[in-house]
Formats: C-alpha cells, structure tokens, sequence
C-alpha cells in the first residue's frame, strides 16, 4: 500500500498545477498574439522548415525503421578524467574519506527501444534505460573502485505536437514512469520512482526543454538497514523539483545547459550543467562538463559538488 501524506498531496497538487500553467501560458499566448492564431490556422500541425531537432527526430525515424537497431536516449559519454570537489565514499566499503580520490572517471551509457510506434512515425510508446558510473580509475590505493553507479529504467510515451506558435515549434510531449537507483542495500541504498512530464521544442538553431516530475511517495523507513520504505525522503529539497535545458550551436561548437531547482524560497537548491562539445567526427565529439549543485549522484544527492571533466561523447544533436 502506498503512504499518502499532507507532504504527498502538495506535491500532487504542485504537479497539478504545472500542467495547468502550461496550458494557461499557451492559451494567453494564443489570445494576446493574433498572428500566432492565424499561423496556427493556415499550417495546422505543419513546421515551417527543419531545424535541430526535428533534424534529430528525422534520424531516429530512420534508425527505428530498421529491426536490429537501438537509439541514444540522453547522452552517451565518456569522460577519462574529472575532478570532484566533495565525492561521497559511502558507496563502496572500500573507501573512506580519508581514501576517496577527488580525481575520477566518469561514463554514461543511454538507450531507448521502441514498444510500440505509429507507423512511419517516432510517436509511440519506449522503454528507456540510462546508466552512469563514477569509477575511482586513479585511486590505486584501493585496486580502483567504482564509487557508485545509478541506473534509470524508464517507460515513456511520446506524443509529435508538431505546432508552431511565438517562434518555436512544439515537437513533443513525454509522460513517463522513471525508477531511479543505485542498486545498493542498507544505508548504501538510494532510490526513488516518478512521474516524469515533459515538453520539447525548437527554433532554427536551438533545442529547449521543460521538465518536471511527481515523486511517488513511499513509507518511512523503521531503521535506516530496514530493505523496505523510503531511501532518502528529502531528496526533492536538494534534487530538485523541474529541469530546464537548452542545446545550440554555433559554428562547429555545440553548448549545451541544465538547470535544476526545487522550487522553494526558503533553502533553494538545484544545479547548474553546461556541456561545451566539438566534432572530431561525423559520429564523436570532444566534450568538456562542467557541473555545480546537488544531485550529481544519488549517493551525493544532499552533497554540493562542483566538477569538471573532458571526455567523447557520441553527437547528440
């Protein structure tokens, strides 16, 4: 049985809310902007021209229409070499914090698979699976650990929205159930599940993105090695509670920020990304990340980190 809280029912209600924003921010938009009603209404459901992410769309279109095929979800990197300022060592019993290297590796791996898609059309239903590790690669005095590893399984649908309006086009909607964990037990253990809603559109030469998530609330644990109840019950106030992003380009130099926030006046707390990236390839790109915030990981969601880190990734746009 799931616990339903006071806490629980604000949340429910702050998600509520979001989707209703949304539908009031275009709404206003439509009745204050005439010529974006009339746009609508000459090219219902019809992008003016390809931009970046339709662009992307296109490519997926085709990789989903061979059988033997898998697709990026989020990024897929690599970064040999990161500094950490604040690492965790409670994810390994290997390392202390007398121990734990400040200097790490850092990879990323992200897929989807179609369940099901419309015909000739990346609308559908997916499963999604993201998996990032922090590896102790230069901390020889403890035969190089992995300090903690996460993993995402996801389902999702996706909607095509196809609707240009103020400029950007509106390429997509995403609702979704997303697991979140470290695969540890005990006070190792950090997990949490959501209900994961999203938007994403476009202009010629940018990609934005809006998302927010309602946080499946769990019972409380009776000790903190019960296998049972809730992991980490603040993890909104430092996680955060929506996520911002925005791609460009210019030139051959790909940008790329994150933004998260929890939304509260009193002790705000989010985090910063900002991915700068470089084509050595048709396929690869030099990357160099930057983070600064909670929730780098899920053993360091209640820890402030700032790192920074060079690395390959695959193109992602």
């Amino acid at each position: 049985m799931i616990f339903v809280n006071n806490r629980s029912v604000n949340y429910f209600c702050y998600f509520k809310g979001c989707l209703a924003s949304l539908l009031l921010v275009a709404t206003s938009a439509l009745a204050q902007d005439p010529n974006a009603t009339q746009q609508l209404e000459q090219e219902p459901g019809v992008v003016a021209k390809p931009n970046i992410l339709t662009k992307r769309f296109e490519s997926d279109r085709t990789a989903l229409a061979n059988a033997f095929a898998i697709t990026q979800y989020q990024r897929n990197y690599i970064l040999p070499f990161s500094h950490v300022t604040n690492p965790n060592s409670l994810g390994n019993e290997a390392l202390t914090s007398d121990n734990v290297d400040n200097n790490e590796a850092k990879f990323q791996l992200s897929i989807k698979l179609p369940l099901y898609t419309q015909q000739d059309s990346v609308e559908g239903l997916y499963f999604g699976f993201t998996l990032t590790s922090f590896w102790q690669l230069y901390n020889s005095e403890v035969s190089k650990p992995f300090r903690e590893t996460n993993y995402q399984p996801e389902v999702f649908y996706q909607w095509n929205t196809d609707i240009r309006l103020l400029g950007f086009d509106f390429n997509a909607i995403q609702l979704g159930f997303n697991h979140m964990s470290n695969g540890q037990s005990g006070i190792r253990s950090r997990s949490w599940n959501r209900v994961m809603l999203s938007t994403l559109f476009s202009d010629e030469d940018d990609v934005y993105y809006l998302k927010t998530w309602y946080r499946v609330p769990e019972d409380a644990k009776v000790d903190e090695n019960d296998t049972s109840g809730d992991d980490n019950p603040d993890i909104n106030h430092y996680y955060g509670r929506m996520e911002i992003g925005y791609g460009t380009r210019f030139d051959n130099w790909g940008v790329l920020i994150q933004l998260r926030n929890n939304l509260e006046w009193d002790k705000n707390r989010g985090s910063v990304g900002i991915t700068f990236s470089y084509p050595i390839s048709p396929r690869y790109e030099a990357v160099l990340e930057y983070f600064n915030g909670y929730g780098d990981s899920l053993i360091d969601y209640n820890r402030k980190q700032e790192r920074i880190g060079v690395g390959v990734q695959l193109a992602l746009f």
